[in-house]
């Protein structure tokens, strides 16, 4: 499957990469703890989602290279050594027996004493290789002769760096060393790229290498985009740390970690490069944010006044201030968006170093020189590069719709705003202004079920990534690299999506561990526009709308009861919950709702929620796709569907729970003054029991209370009394001011949401002589369970 290859330039799409990064020792050599290598692979990999990690070594220690293997292999990771070659190489024998993905030689220099020994015992053990040298050439260096070595050796790829964090290489000695080097460089990468070995040239200028070698160049904006290199996250955690005590390290990961698995607190987001700074402040920020957490912080008042003549000066003002950032060398080259210019790092590895104004027209695509030239993908690679059929029959479809076919609705400009923010519209066009590096998000364009199609044109400036929110986690985005882009949304009746720019077919943006894109879209979808990091201002227009049967009108009626559920393996006992739902006494099923959160591809819920929306049709099934990664954030899918449900009265139910016949008619009994209440406890049911439900043999809603006299154990209240999450029932207007904590768990929030209610609206209404039913499901791991339960 690994291969060299090249791709037509009108195919290209930049594949991202999916390479961490972590450090055994740090800029001083102290080494870390293997305990503490464990948990920065799981950051890697859980967080960062990386299917593969370079471990950075000073020569190579190999039984911590190989434990570290072993505790990758439950992270279905594969690792990769990374060494400097100041130490010898290990036997072959031992080489082949290390379980390394592949190895990248990072030598300070090209004839560092023990590189052409690790070159040749990886290619007798048969292991691939990447090489990479940093800084300046000596003019003793045989281009030609190293060129033959690296070929013969097969290599897979070579870096060519200015410089690199991680690599100690001595800078020129002056501007003459440094353009003599720049030559032999330059020489040597048109050598390599003849023989077809991929060939990157890291963190140089375009304007100090021939127009030739531009395909090679790869500055901040390619090196993360390409598939070879570093996810941006782990990259910038792995340069942060690379200079801090191994103590310091250990903080920052465990604070990271907490992040994602645990307390999910974003004070840790903000000050934490600070407290990697200085950690003796650790335990007094904690101290102040435990004693200021509940306290109602206002937003500061803008500085820019509302009206259009203020937002477009401020805009030019920041561009200009964003120009002068760059000198006035780069700010007037047609590369100073693409190329990070004379950085520092630069000037000090290659002091003289000479930079010119590239005149022409602005370059906005990275990769717009390299979507030819030859580049190596491996095992894990290339198979994510190939596309799939069905989406090239999407793409097709969709570009079918919006040419032939005139859209249903066209969102005027004078319909739809910028969230939360100043626009300005105008005849035919929604003016956005940004200051800041941040999302901007518009009001919702409409409130749609699948099939549809949505059409959006952006122009009139330019921004990092364009495209569209589906909900608070799910963003389907794509890089700007051009001054105009016509984006399309096509989703199809079962959910399959594709998203086009100017007619292509586009890979969603990954932000790892912050927004997600499923492999299918659910309904009650409420799509808006979503523009990254504005350079000033930007224009969006043409909003065109293809609406199919499913689509949800605008002034539809709200239903009176929205059941919001996760199923994360849990599709046979979601199935008698729901049937539990239909056979409500007293209320119609099209006052109700059900809003369902699951994983497509993760268990049969998919068809538990068609199966039981044929056999009940006048009750509304709102099925909610999560990516397999948001499997045990049930935090994050519980928000995402309570804000898709449009209930007065919200039911927050386990996928195992069985509801009373009378539960919704005696909710929509209590008086307005009501705004929580839950059910009288709940029945423990026996495994025999479950099992007759499950088999259809007992019908709860018949046998109700049988079921309730039987074998079991009741439970009234737990946790201190405070409502937990099996079934809370909450008023619409509650989730203005109380949502649930997103974590990758559950443990306590369901606790916390309850306490929260009790404080923003009083002690809660227990439902006398309710209970509701749970099955047995033989865990006590209610979300992102491991078995099909």
């Amino acid at each position: 499957m690994s291969d060299h290859s090249t791709i037509p330039a009108s195919q290209f799409e930049p594949l991202p990469p999916v390479r961490g990064l972590i450090l055994a020792q740090n800029a001083r050599g102290h080494a870390l703890s293997i305990v503490d290598l464990e948990r920065w692979l799981r950051l890697n990999r859980m967080v960062y989602k990386t299917a593969k990690i370079d471990v950075v070594f000073r020569g190579l220690d190999v039984s911590l290279f190989q434990a570290l293997v072993q505790a990758a292999r439950p992270l279905n990771v594969e690792l990769s050594v990374r060494t400097d070659c100041s130490s010898s190489p290990p036997p072959v024998e031992t080489s082949r027996s290390l379980g390394a993905w592949d190895v990248f030689l990072c030598p300070a220099k090209p004839d560092a004493p023990q590189f052409d020994a690790w070159l040749a015992t990886c290619h007798e053990a048969g292991i691939p290789v990447r090489v990479q040298f940093t800084g300046s050439f000596e003019e003793n260096t045989d281009v030609q002769a190293l060129a033959n070595t690296l070929t013969r050796m097969s290599v897979t790829s070579v870096n060519l760096a200015a410089y690199d964090p991680f690599v100690a290489a001595a800078p020129a000695r002056n501007a003459m060393h440094s353009q003599k080097s720049i030559e032999r460089i330059s020489a040597f990468a048109g050598l390599l790229d003849q023989a077809g070995c991929e060939v990157n040239l890291v963190n140089w200028p375009f304007c100090v290498v021939g127009e030739a070698l531009w395909p090679f160049v790869l500055n901040s904006m390619q090196f993360h985009c390409d598939h070879q290199h570093y996810q941006r996250d782990a990259y910038g955690l792995a340069r942060r740390m690379y200079g801090r005590h191994p103590a310091r390290i250990r903080l920052a990961l465990l604070m990271l970690l907490e992040q994602a698995t645990s307390t999910g607190n974003p004070i840790d987001r903000i000050l934490l490069p600070w407290i990697m700074e200085r950690p003796w402040v650790r335990a007094r920020v904690w101290a102040w944010h435990k004693l200021t957490r509940h306290r109602k912080q206002g937003m500061p008042a803008s500085s820019v006044d509302p009206f259009p003549a203020a937002h477009s000066l401020e805009a030019d003002r920041v561009i200009a201030a964003r120009r002068s950032a760059k000198g006035p060398v780069c700010a007037d080259c047609r590369f100073n968006r693409v190329c990070d210019g004379l950085t520092p790092e630069l000037t000090k590895a290659l002091p003289g170093l000479g930079i010119t104004t590239q005149e022409g027209e602005s370059i906005l695509d990275p990769f717009l020189f390299s979507a030819t030239r030859a580049r190596y993908y491996d095992d894990l690679d290339a198979p994510r590069r190939e596309r799939d059929a069905a989406v090239v029959e999407l793409a097709s479809r969709a570009n079918t719709l919006v040419t032939n076919r005139a859209p249903d609705r066209e969102v005027d400009s004078f319909d739809y705003a910028v969230d939360g923010t100043w626009s300005w519209p105008l005849p035919g066009c929604l003016r956005w202004f940004s200051f800041a590096n941040c999302e901007k998000l518009s009001t919702p364009l409409a409130r749609m079920d699948p099939p549809f199609t949505v059409s959006v044109t952006f122009g009139g400036g330019i921004a990092e990534f364009i495209g569209f929110s589906l909900g608070k986690g799910c963003r389907l985005l794509c890089p700007m690299i051009a001054y105009t882009h016509r984006l399309v949304l096509h989703v199809e009746t079962d959910g399959q999506f594709v998203l086009l720019r100017d007619g292509h077919p586009v890979r969603p943006v990954d932000f790892a561990g912050t927004f997600y894109a499923p492999l299918r879209l659910g309904k009650g979808l409420e799509p808006r526009i979503s523009i990254w990091n504005i350079d000033g201002t930007i224009g969006t227009q043409a909003v065109y709308l293809w609406q199919g049967e499913g689509t949800v009108p605008a002034s539809a009626s709200a239903p009176r009861f929205s059941i919001v559920m996760v199923s994360t393996r849990y599709a046979r006992r979601l199935q008698a919950s729901l049937e539990s739902v239909a056979h409500q006494r007293g209320i119609a099923l099209d006052e109700v709702e059900i809003v369902a959160a699951y994983v497509p591809g993760m268990d049969a819920t998919g068809d538990v929620l068609e199966s039981i929306s044929l056999a009940h049709p006048t009750l509304t099934i709102v099925p909610t796709a999560f990516a397999a990664e948001q499997a045990n954030a049930k935090g994050l899918m519980l928000n995402e569907c309570l804000s898709k449900a449009r209930g007065e009265w919200i039911l927050i139910v386990d996928a195992d729970i069985l509801l009373a016949p009378d539960m919704l008619a005696r909710l929509a009994a209590l008086p307005d003054s009501c705004m929580f209440a839950i059910p009288d406890g709940r029945k423990m049911l026996d495994k025999e029991t479950t099992a007759r439900v499950l088999l259809g043999e007992a019908r709860p809603w018949e046998q109700w209370q049988e079921l309730l006299n039987g074998n079991g154990e009741y439970r009234m209240r737990e946790a201190d009394g405070v409502p937990v999450g099996y079934c809370q029932c909450v008023r619409h207007a509650c989730l203005a001011r109380v949502q649930y904590e997103e974590m990758n768990h559950f443990e306590g929030a369901d606790w916390k949401f309850g306490k929260d209610m009790r404080e923003a609206f009083g002690p809660e209404t227990r439902l006398s002589g309710v209970p509701v039913l749970h099955l047995d499901h033989g865990s006590s791991n209610w979300y992102g369970a491991a078995r099909h339960f």
